[in-house]
């Protein structure tokens, strides 16, 4: 997640009333490492407000780990009788889709499990390289494209927000990341098949990078 793309959700969750919006769950969260180190922007100042406000969010994922509340498969109708005991009021779910093969699918699970007049806030790059976990399915959608997974749902805000450039985008000095990156570039022979990964990294450094962002709200009958 850039730190652009954690200002604008940020911005727009906290301008909802707090009722509509939690408890919230985070699908596809990664661990705490991840989103207190890795990326610090993430909790700071997505996470760290809704605690200190005595807040719920549930932190999702498939795999467990430190920092992830729940662990199961949106495609498991016994994990979403589970989600379904929680009331949760809203969903956020940032990178996830460009990852899965089945998104129309888990785009139709989402808006199911959201309750009238309650909100999803979804994320996906729109400039972006390549990048495996654990696959990449280059899904790279507009506002309207991105909203249109959705389509019982009513679109309230979307933009495309600029993240500068990849190379500014990580919690590492601009220079030591290039440094790195270009080392690893002389060394194809150490795990050759990340190594192309890598390739593509390197070569996106100097490219602006973006993201669609889009807030939808389930309008009740």
């Amino acid at each position: 997640m850039f730190r652009e793309e954690a200002m604008w959700l940020a911005e727009v969750i906290y301008s909802l009333q707090p009722n509509s919006v939690f408890p919230m769950l985070n699908i596809g969260s990664s661990n705490y490492k991840f989103r207190k180190s890795e990326q610090p922007w993430i909790d700071e100042l997505l996470f760290k407000p809704a605690r200190q406000k005595g807040y719920s969010v549930i932190h999702v994922d498939m795999k467990p780990d430190i920092g992830v509340d729940l662990v199961g498969d949106l495609c498991d109708t016994f994990f979403l009788q589970e989600l379904a005991e929680l009331n949760i009021r809203s969903v956020l779910c940032s990178n996830l889709l460009e990852h899965v093969t089945n998104r129309e699918e888990i785009c139709k699970i989402l808006s199911s499990i959201i309750p009238d007049n309650g909100y999803i806030f979804v994320t996906v790059p729109y400039q972006y390289p390549y990048h495996r976990d654990p696959i990449d399915t280059m899904f790279r959608p507009n506002v309207k494209e991105l909203s249109n997974l959705f389509p019982s749902l009513k679109i309230v805000n979307g933009e495309i927000v600029a993240g500068g450039y990849l190379l500014e985008s990580t919690n590492i000095a601009p220079k030591i990341y290039l440094l790195i990156m270009l080392m690893r570039i002389l060394l194809p022979m150490y795990q050759p098949f990340k190594w192309f990964d890598s390739l593509r990294y390197t070569l996106w450094l100097f490219r602006d990078i973006s993201v669609s962002c889009v807030l939808l709200e389930k309008v009740g009958e």
